[in-house]
């Protein structure tokens, strides 16, 4: 990875957009401006971010990339903002899954890029079938081996798992109608669906259920409320865990529409949605050195 291809998927960060809002400036998009825009003193933040984002489109599909697609194509393209929430970097069990859309159902996107390698793949996937029951792999197309590797690593676990494709042209399609993910419940465990929530959420669900919140110290009360939680039979625990996590990320279509596509994910994931009317400002503002 080139120090370059590194500072122009660092403009895409939270801690970027937010010293840019607060200070109007931040030295990695300068630098980025000076080594890839032409003319900047003559066109606008906004215009300026959309053609370093088309740049690293072409040259550097980063993780980010990935997820602000999969954000843009499925949460506006497939599904509905007003009830579809999505989750990025979400631990489950050992690992951390990329991205997570949660409707009636919960759906897990594994992202392995160009630029990731697969030797965890098969452990990663295991980890998510213990809270979720769809699990897909989107891979990219712009390695014309990437997808069979992907399925290789796969093993036992392959004939459930989805395999999705970026292409060349930023769409996301899947690579044969039977790698769509299919449910599979065999591996889900109350603890890692209890460990996904967080102490108000596990509180409420055990409050509804039993009556009460266990009566112990403090120091105690997670583990006497996972003994709880686990007495839940386990597809009724996974649905109450869904409820939870699909409140969380609210955001209404009007407010999801007016954030620039290339912005989405670092600002629905960032809660920065409520600063919206200053990150227009921003954007519509001439740039200067």
């Amino acid at each position: 990875m080139s120090n370059n291809n590194c500072s122009i998927s660092r403009v895409f960060s939270k801690k970027v957009l937010i010293e840019l809002l607060e200070k109007g400036t931040n030295n990695v998009y300068d630098y980025v401006i000076r080594r890839y825009i032409d003319n900047p003193d003559t066109k606008t933040n906004g215009e300026i971010l959309s053609e370093i984002y088309a740049k690293l489109s072409k040259s550097y599909r980063n993780e980010y990339f990935y997820t602000n697609t999969l954000l843009n194509k499925l949460l506006v393209g497939i599904h509905n903002v007003n009830t579809t929430t999505a989750l990025a970097q979400v631990r489950i069990a050992d690992h951390i899954a990329d991205f997570v859309m949660i409707n009636g159902e919960g759906n897990v996107y594994e992202i392995k890029s160009e630029l990731d390698n697969l030797e965890r793949l098969n452990a990663q996937i295991l980890d998510y079938y213990k809270a979720f029951s769809k699990v897909s792999v989107l891979a990219s197309e712009r390695e014309s081996k990437n997808v069979e590797k992907v399925l290789k690593k796969l093993g036992s676990t392959g004939e459930y798992v989805g395999i999705f494709v970026l292409t060349e042209r930023d769409t996301i399609f899947s690579r044969l109608n039977s790698k769509e993910p299919i449910i599979w419940e065999d591996h889900l465990e109350h603890k890692s669906l209890f460990n996904l929530l967080r102490k108000n959420e596990y509180e409420s669900i055990i409050k509804t259920k039993f009556g009460s919140i266990p009566t112990v110290q403090p120091v105690f009360l997670y583990k006497a409320c996972l003994s709880k939680f686990s007495e839940l039979p386990i597809q009724e625990a996974q649905q109450l865990v869904l409820s939870k996590l699909k409140n969380r990320n609210r955001i209404t279509t009007e407010e999801f529409k007016r954030i620039p596509k290339e912005l989405r994910s670092i600002i629905y994931f960032s809660g920065l949605n409520k600063r919206t009317p200053e990150i227009a400002r921003f954007l519509g503002q001439p740039y200067h050195a």
